[in-house]
């Protein structure tokens, strides 16, 4: 008993000095942070000048984190934390890896308040629970630029592309990225991403990363028909399906197009999977947008008729990409892009051509060149990809004659 009564009383004074061990170590950690406040440069400086000194330290998208900026601001000296919370431009926007964490709508919910007023940027890399849209539906009105990929396979019939923030209303929104994991197939709602639409009348960029797997049904499941109606986005300049500029990675649900009018597009990508040459023809027709750049999928192998319908209903055309693995559709836009009179998209200046096909017949080199001396003036960029047959060498030797140095010709 005696020596177990002295254990005791050691285990008490162990305890004892570790307190006063962790209250040095607390006390050091104050005064060193009291000595980097005198020492430092950026503490002496106005608040504007060093405010805009860590701005211009921060990632476009910062990650929630104790080891990244800005929260690793806070933790510097007691300076840099004033001036870090005195900032509210270093909080207005944040990407969350993991939005199913535990306890993270506590977290997101200071990070935002510590934003106050600002336009937000939120990027979310998988769906995240009521909790934190809860948090995220009590900022919508200064929501800039939403970002969310859908990661749940058990949830894949009628998605609600937003995850349940709305109702609005989003009218700082300006950009909105939709996404899905890969090989995650999942049937979006549309009557949810038009309703979005309609709450964020200033939208000016929508991008639509998802592959083929995912659709967005416009179809009335018990009449068989499609739904009715056009939505107008007066201020919408770009609409993308499928973040990769590259033709061949377009695609996503293009079904939305049946339903929009938006008479400011300047740009767009669409993988033509849902839709035909014929409801793009109707899209441009009742929008009559001043499209600068079209990029058209592999979806639809119509006849070239159709293309050409298109291409004519938007003459300010300057940057036309094309992903086709018809040969011969190939070699018929050349010809046309060749006519001097009744000229097909004169103001174009880049063309990218990507073909899986090998059928290729040397006529086609022949037509190409004719196109590019026709076009050589304003065409300063093309580049056409495939696994075709090399041109004669008379025919190489004609092309290298067409090369110049303002002009990029792969």
């Amino acid at each position: 008993m005696e020596l177990q009564s002295r254990i005791d009383e050691l285990s008490v004074d162990i305890e004892r000095q570790k307190e006063v061990l962790r209250q040095l170590e607390t006390s050091k950690s104050l005064l060193q942070r009291q000595l980097n406040s005198i020492l430092d440069p950026v503490a002496r400086l106005p608040l504007e000048i060093s405010s805009e000194i860590f701005i211009r330290c921060l990632p476009s998208l910062p990650k929630l984190g104790a080891s990244h900026i800005p929260l690793l601001l806070l933790n510097v000296c007691n300076a840099w934390s004033d001036i870090a919370l005195s900032t509210p431009a270093l909080w207005a926007a944040i990407r969350v890896e993991s939005p199913r964490a535990a306890g993270l709508e506590k977290g997101l919910q200071i990070w935002l308040q510590r934003a106050r007023y600002r336009p937000l940027s939120l990027s979310f890399g998988g769906c995240f629970d009521d909790d934190v849209a809860a948090v995220v539906r009590q900022h919508t009105q200064q929501l800039k630029s939403f970002e969310v990929y859908h990661d749940d396979p058990n949830q894949v019939d009628d998605v609600d592309p937003f995850l349940g923030m709305g109702p609005g209303p989003f009218s700082s929104l300006e950009t909105l990225t939709i996404g899905a994991s890969p090989l995650i197939g999942m049937d979006f709602s549309l009557d949810s991403t038009l309703e979005m639409f309609r709450l964020a009348p200033n939208i000016v960029e929508c991008i639509f990363d998802m592959d083929e797997d995912c659709t967005m049904s416009d179809i009335d499941e018990y009449t068989g028909e499609y739904l009715p109606g056009h939505l107008v986005l007066p201020n919408m300049r770009r609409l993308r399906f499928g973040r990769s500029l590259e033709p061949g990675t377009i695609s996503g649900p293009d079904t939305i197009l049946r339903h929009l009018s938006l008479p400011r597009l300047q740009t767009l990508y669409t993988s033509l999977w849902d839709v035909t040459d014929n409801d793009l023809l109707s899209f441009l027709e009742r929008s009559s947008p001043p499209l600068r750049h079209l990029t058209l999928g592999a979806g639809d192998s119509g006849a070239f008729s159709g293309l050409e319908q298109i291409l004519r209903l938007v003459p300010n055309l300057t940057h036309f990409g094309l992903y086709k693995r018809n040969a011969s559709f190939i070699q018929d836009l050349f010809a046309a892009l060749s006519q001097s009179s009744c000229r097909l998209i004169p103001m174009l200046q880049s063309l990218h051509v990507v073909s899986g096909m090998t059928d290729v017949s040397q006529s086609m080199w022949e037509v190409l060149h004719h196109a590019l001396s026709v076009r050589r003036t304003h065409l300063t960029d093309f580049i056409l990809r495939g696994p075709f047959p090399a041109p004669t060498p008379e025919m190489c030797s004609a092309f290298r004659e067409l090369w110049s140095k303002e002009q990029n010709y792969v």
